[in-house]
């Protein structure tokens, strides 16, 4: 609604506009008056219309130039055309007006010049207008984007920060005291920079493998004091797949679902692999025995599917057969 009010307050002011600066010496006639702001009405429309093509077509912000001598071509083409043929209908209707013949070349003359000027100054205020515009609605994306990041980084954090697996580390821990004080002194200094890292990644949008890879080294040094060599972790990473970013948590994640789904015993060895193909991380793990029912906070694939779909990138590939893979896209 406000649109349309907009474009027929914008045609009807400009057509008569139009009309006052070419008749500026000739009493005004109120019909032609009206005919002129109905005219401005009907060329706003098309503007507007061609306007909304040509963004489809020809992006301002690539094509900059080409757009806007686009933009202006097409309006004096439709512009022009429109106005010819409303003289020519009013020179049907009223024969003694004559615009078409060798005394009305310089009414034709004067009409293309105001059009011209006309639509000159239209498309370089439509630019500064779509220019602002899309400005506004990057920077309202942008903070949308940086929100929902913001929101998915702490539900990972969350789901570390857990008293499931706090529980867990200090239990072990104390076991450990009693048997291996320089492995407790070990165990606490991983906890440390499992927790370091945690904190001081989660509100980065991506992070190296390389580091990555250190914290889950850390973890599963964790795991292996409470399941021992059960769990073994292979790593199959060029020195330049190591330099590539993925969000952060997202490996250790991936082998914490592993390890609390399987069993893991002598009977029952989970091996998780760690692979790059064809520009893809490929995380993939054996299926043991599966774990009763585990609570959990539901937030481990799900959280790590909607950071990639948020960042833009190929989607998530699972896989989920007698082994179960993960497939995440390698981000540069």
């Amino acid at each position: 609604m406000g649109r349309n009010l907009f474009l027929c307050l914008l045609g009807f002011i400009v057509g008569i506009l139009f009309y006052s600066f070419h008749n500026f010496n000739v009493k005004p006639n109120v019909s032609e008056l009206l005919l002129n702001g109905v005219l401005g009405i009907t060329i706003s429309y098309a503007f507007h219309y061609s306007n909304l093509f040509l963004n489809k077509t020809i992006g301002w912000k690539k094509q900059t130039g080409f757009r806007l001598l686009s933009g202006i071509m097409v309006h004096l083409f439709i512009g022009f055309g429109f106005v010819l043929l409303a003289l020519k209908s009013y020179e049907f209707i009223r024969p003694e007006y004559v615009f078409f013949s060798k005394e009305g070349v310089n009414v034709l003359l004067e009409i293309g010049i105001l059009l011209f000027c006309t639509v000159l100054i239209y498309n370089v205020i439509y630019f500064a207008f779509y220019s602002y515009q899309q400005y506004t609605r990057g920077q309202v994306l942008q903070v949308r984007f940086e929100r929902k990041q913001t929101e998915l980084q702490l539900k990972a954090l969350k789901s570390q920060l857990s008293p499931h697996f706090l529980f867990n580390s200090l239990n072990t821990l104390s076991s450990l005291f009693q048997k291996d004080v320089k492995k407790a002194d070990v165990f606490i200094r991983s906890l440390a920079r499992s927790y370091q890292y945690t904190l001081t990644t989660y509100k980065d949008v991506l992070v190296s493998i390389k580091d990555e890879l250190a914290f889950v080294d850390s973890y599963c040094f964790m795991v292996k004091t409470r399941f021992g060599d059960y769990l073994s972790l292979d790593l199959q990473l060029s020195d330049k797949e190591l330099k590539s970013k993925i969000p952060p948590l997202t490996l250790q994640m991936l082998v914490e679902n592993a390890v609390k789904h399987n069993i893991i015993n002598e009977e029952n060895q989970l091996k998780v692999e760690i692979k790059a193909k064809n520009g893809f991380l490929e995380i993939s793990n054996n299926k043991t025995v599966k774990r009763p029912e585990v609570k959990s906070l539901k937030i481990g694939l799900k959280n790590i599917i909607s950071r990639y779909e948020l960042l833009g990138y190929k989607k998530v590939q699972v896989i989920d057969d007698d082994i179960f893979t993960v497939i995440l896209p390698l981000l540069a």
